[in-house]
């Protein structure tokens, strides 16, 4: 049972996609104030509202609602181009209608980011540098941490702009002009289109870690949304097939000031299968007319150019060890449905590494490019989920899919997604 008075965080516990924009949009209603604490632009969802659907990167779950409070906050890397046309988009459509507060600790992605990341991806290409299809998300990342960053608090003093953006071209020309032999950027141009971006965010800059202890104090209900997967954790995950951020629940604190000891239920989100969308490993891939299936009927195709993803079986061990490193507390499993139509369904419940079986992986060696798994079989089921509300009147199989995940995680799951359409989903009372 979810109530508005709870603290709740909503966590991806693969390699992203998991779908968790349908749970983040099912609490955020029953939510006062919905949170972005970190990542990028790979935070997409998509939202409905009057009746239509609009794709944003970085505006929280429950922008469209009256009344709540939406906030991103200093653990989110903003594209200054992408946010500006999301407000924009969404206040000509009349659909912002919550009270959004930008921090002004978050640090801002600018052309000369995405011009790196399209010129190192020629040399390194850009599944190796993740460079993030362009978007610039890493080398602002870097620029943060080598104290270069602009970040949105630079919006409100244009003469600190001007002198930091200066500052930084310096070098950034440096690496154009010498190590790439291109064009320079002009300062006073990339100033005076920041400068017209900007407008549209000042009025929603302010210190969003204010906000995050008022609600907390008074016992609000907190949603906060952790973008991408606990795998792709840039300390937890196999490096360097990682994103460059914190993609675990200890991100809410690092980015919102949240104290440590605040009351709050993780609830992690799994796909019933698993896909992946880089080039890192994969124990459970397969490459089969199966899977072929799943990809098709569940659309895991990804980006501009509707590539494949790659796609599996459910991976159990890393599954419970998302679990484990998060402090997940209860499931929500996506895209069941998908499975319908299977005859027998696949679950990993270890690996075998060199003859010997193991449980868990070492991110940190080469088990996980050389293990095998070792897996449960399950009969499939052919009815179509979508038709049913309740888990007791689900088919058999169905019900004991969702059992044994239970059982091997020592977890409620408490969510199910049962269709494409929105709201297509069994809210299971634990």
């Amino acid at each position: 049972m979810m109530t508005g008075s709870e603290t709740n965080m909503v966590i991806g516990t693969q390699w992203g996609n998991e779908g968790k924009g349908r749970i983040v949009d099912f609490i955020a209603n029953r939510s006062d104030v919905v949170v972005r604490c970190q990542g990028s632009s790979n935070g997409g969802r998509t939202i409905f509202a009057c009746g239509e659907k609009y794709r944003i990167s970085y505006l929280p779950s429950g922008i469209h609602h009256d009344g709540k409070n939406c906030l991103i906050c200093g653990g989110v890397t903003l594209d200054l181009e992408r946010v500006s046309e999301e407000i924009a988009m969404l206040k000509e459509a009349g659909v912002l209608k919550a009270r959004l507060t930008i921090s002004k600790s978050c640090h801002l992605i600018l052309d000369y980011h995405k011009k790196l990341d399209v010129l190192d991806g020629r040399i390194l290409g850009h599944e190796r540098n993740r460079t993030m299809v362009e978007q610039g998300f890493g080398h602002c990342c870097s620029d943060k941490y080598r104290r270069m960053g602009i970040r949105a608090a630079d919006l409100l003093y244009p003469d600190i702009l001007h002198d930091k953006i200066k500052e930084n071209l310096k070098v950034k020309n440096e690496y154009f002009t010498n190590i790439y032999g291109e064009k320079p950027l002009d300062p006073d141009e990339l100033y005076s289109k920041c400068l017209r971006l900007g407008e549209r965010l000042i009025p929603y800059i302010g210190t969003t870690e204010e906000i995050v202890e008022s609600a907390v104090s008074k016992n609000l209900g907190i949603l906060f949304e952790v973008c991408d997967g606990a795998l792709n954790d840039v300390d937890r995950g196999i490096y360097p097939y990682v994103m460059p951020i914190t993609s675990i629940s200890a991100a809410a604190l690092a980015g919102t000031g949240l104290r440590w000891n605040s009351p709050m239920r993780i609830i992690g989100v799994a796909k019933a299968y698993l896909t992946r969308n880089d080039s890192g490993p994969f124990v459970t891939e397969e490459a089969s007319a199966v899977t072929a299936f799943i990809r098709n009927r569940g659309k895991e195709f990804t980006g501009v150019s509707m590539e494949p993803m790659r796609l599996g079986w459910l991976d159990l061990p890393a599954l419970k060890y998302a679990i484990k490193e998060n402090g997940v507390h209860a499931l929500a499993l996506t895209k069941l449905d998908v499975l319908t139509g299977v005859d027998e369904l696949k679950i990993c419940t270890g690996y075998n590494v060199d003859g010997e079986e193991k449980k868990l992986l070492d991110m940190t060696g080469r088990d996980a490019w050389e293990a095998t798994p070792v897996y449960r079989t399950f009969k499939g089921w052919e009815e179509e989920l979508s038709l049913y509300n309740d888990f007791k009147t689900l088919p058999a199989e169905a019900q004991e899919y969702i059992n044994f995940i239970e059982e091997e995680t020592g977890l409620p799951v408490i969510w199910v997604g049962v269709g494409s359409d929105w709201g297509k989903a069994i809210l299971i009372r634990r």
